[in-house]
């Protein structure tokens, strides 16, 4: 079954970590605006530059990137 961005990616997001992001231009919280920064999300997230305070397990990130490339499902 393919990961779907309300049901598997928006919970990984934390509220800090939408708050954190606003300033940049873009919401962490809504499907549009991550699919449009996907890939710029990931490459943060896969360097542990994001979020600023912990970086994401390698599962999480795997998440993220399996999403992407499923075609990244609403």
């Amino acid at each position: 079954m393919k990961l779907s961005f309300d049901q598997d990616i928006k919970p990984l997001f934390r509220p800090f970590d939408i708050e954190s992001m606003t300033p940049f231009g873009f919401d962490l919280s809504v499907y549009a605006d991550v699919k449009a920064h996907a890939q710029s999300i990931y490459d943060r997230l896969a360097d542990g530059s994001m979020p600023c305070d912990d970086p994401w397990s390698p599962d999480q990130v795997e998440k993220f990137k399996r999403w992407m490339d499923e075609g990244m499902e609403p």
